[in-house]
This record gives structure tokens, C-alpha cells and sequence, in this order.
């Protein structure tokens, strides 16, 4: 038998399905809305599998994809960047577009920051957005030390790794046993992620479909005060609304409080429901 020490360092938890998804919803071909799931930087489409399960208990069409680079080893995701994250999500919406349906897109973290932009530059093809736990800001020593170790390590640092002894920043314990976690992250990703953010957060106030923000409070990696009170001061949407919890960390798709998370996602995304079109067959 193996050990822990013996796997390879970017072994995935076993037992947990972290391959991209799609539902078509209770009744198969009459969703009448669609909604795009997105996760974040060093996930799977793990994380986003249950809020999808219960969207398509509702009715709800649901894509989930799988990002660029992730699931996988530490290499595939060191050897893309920002943008071939977002080709995978406009692949999804072109998935989802032949369905003739509203789409929401509903992105966690990183995704949700791939979200907004997508959100910004499809315009009407994207319904309504939910950013969950958006990661337009990182602690600031973070962010200092990341940008601190691109000046003195230059073009070098494409080619460090850092180990990742760590489990996700989720407070239910059982979830966090089971969480898909990298051992081994390229340094380049979170800066890749600084970059991205730098680039949509312009876009921001481009943005005017409805708009939902969920973030907790005890969020250890994004903080939630930054995070919330920039993307609702900046988002250029009329209709926008901001839920903060108070017993998950950042994870909160598979927190403690996803119940709630998944009910208010739901409710948001329902709204764009529209009676199914009649395809033509032949």
C-alpha cells in the first residue's frame, strides 16, 4: 500500500467526481433557462457540482466547465494563462446558446471574475450573473508578496511550484476531507489571477444584467468586505444584491451554509425562466 508521501503531488481527493457536467434538467428539453457554472483558480468542476445538481432539481439546464489547465497536473495548468481560462467559459455559453434560453452565469472565486467579463462582453446573451465569492481582491500581504516575487524572480518564476501541505478554506469539516486539493500550485496562477482581475475590473461598471453577490465574511482567502463593497459600488447593473454568511469560508458552494447558497441561487436564476421554444425536428 502506498502512503500519503508516495502519490503524486497533484493527486486529487479520491471518491469526489471532478469532471465538467452538464443536466438537462428535470424535464429534458424543457428547461426554459440555462445556467453556466464556473469555478475557481486551482479547482474543479467539483465545486460547483452540487449548486448544479440542485439548480437542475429545479428545472434549470445547467452547464459545468472545466477551466483550462486545472484538473490535472501542476504543469497543464502552469502552461496556460487568463485567457485560455476564458475560452473555456465561452465555449460553455456557446454550448448553452443552441438552447434558444436565457443563460445565467454563476462563477465562484476566480470564476466569478471570469464571469463579470464574460457578463461585460456578451451583453445580452448573458440573462443575469452571480458572483459568489469573487476574487477581485486577495489579502494584501498576499498580493504584495506575489507582486514582490514577479520583480525579483522575473521570467523564472513560470518554472517555480509551491507545495501545498494545506486543505481548501472551508470551515464544515467533512466537506473539507473530501475537497479535490492540488499538493503542488504553479506560482505563476495566483498572478495570472492579479492580472485578470486587472483587466475586468474596468469592465465592471459595462455591466448592467441583474446581478447577485454571495460571499462570507470569515473568507480567509478573498476578503469579503473589499471584495463586496468594490464589485457593488462598481457594477454598472441596476438591479444588483449582496448576501453575506457568516458561517462558511471561501468555498462556499460546498460550505456549511450551501443549502442556503443553492435556495438563493436558485430563486435568482428562476426568475429568468421563459416558456420553452418548439424545436423543429427533421
Amino acid at each position: 500500500m502506498k502512503s500519503d508521501s508516495d502519490e503524486p503531488p497533484s493527486r486529487l481527493s479520491a471518491g469526489v467526481d471532478i469532471n465538467e457536467f452538464f443536466f438537462p434538467g428535470a424535464v429534458p428539453g424543457a428547461a426554459g433557462v440555462s445556467a453556466l457554472l464556473i469555478h475557481g483558480l486551482t479547482g474543479t468542476p467539483y465545486e460547483m457540482r452540487y449548486l448544479g445538481e440542485r439548480l437542475a432539481a429545479r428545472g434549470v439546464r445547467v452547464r459545468g466547465v472545466k477551466l483550462a489547465g486545472h484538473a490535472g497536473m501542476p504543469e497543464e495548468l502552469g502552461a496556460v494563462g487568463y485567457d485560455s481560462w476564458y475560452e473555456s467559459v465561452v465555449n460553455g455559453l456557446e454550448e448553452l446558446r443552441q438552447y434558444g434560453e436565457p443563460i445565467v452565469v454563476v462563477g465562484l472565486s476566480m470564476g466569478a471574475v471570469l464571469s463579470a467579463r464574460l457578463a461585460a462582453d456578451q451583453g445580452e446573451s448573458v440573462a443575469g450573473l452571480a458572483l459568489l465569492a469573487p476574487a477581485f481582491f486577495l489579502p494584501t500581504s498576499t498580493s504584495l508578496a506575489l507582486r514582490g516575487l514577479r520583480g525579483l524572480l522575473g521570467s523564472i518564476i513560470e518554472r517555480i511550484y509551491l507545495f501545498n501541505p494545506g486543505a481548501s478554506d472551508i470551515h464544515d469539516a467533512a466537506a473539507r476531507s473530501i475537497h479535490p486539493n492540488c499538493r503542488l500550485m504553479p506560482l505563476s496562477a495566483p498572478l495570472k489571477l492579479l492580472d485578470l482581475s486587472a483587466v475586468v475590473k474596468p469592465m465592471l461598471s459595462r455591466i448592467t444584467q441583474p446581478a447577485l453577490v454571495m460571499h462570507a465574511r470569515r473568507d480567509h482567502t478573498c476578503p469579503m468586505r473589499k471584495n463586496v463593497d468594490y464589485v457593488m459600488k462598481h457594477l454598472g447593473s441596476a438591479e444588483k444584491r449582496a448576501i453575506e454568511l457568516d458561517e462558511s469560508y471561501h468555498v462556499i458552494t460546498v460550505d456549511s451554509e450551501k443549502e442556503r447558497l443553492a435556495d438563493e441561487v436558485g430563486e435568482f436564476v428562476a426568475r429568468f425562466r421563459v416558456a420553452p421554444q418548439k424545436r423543429a425536428v427533421g
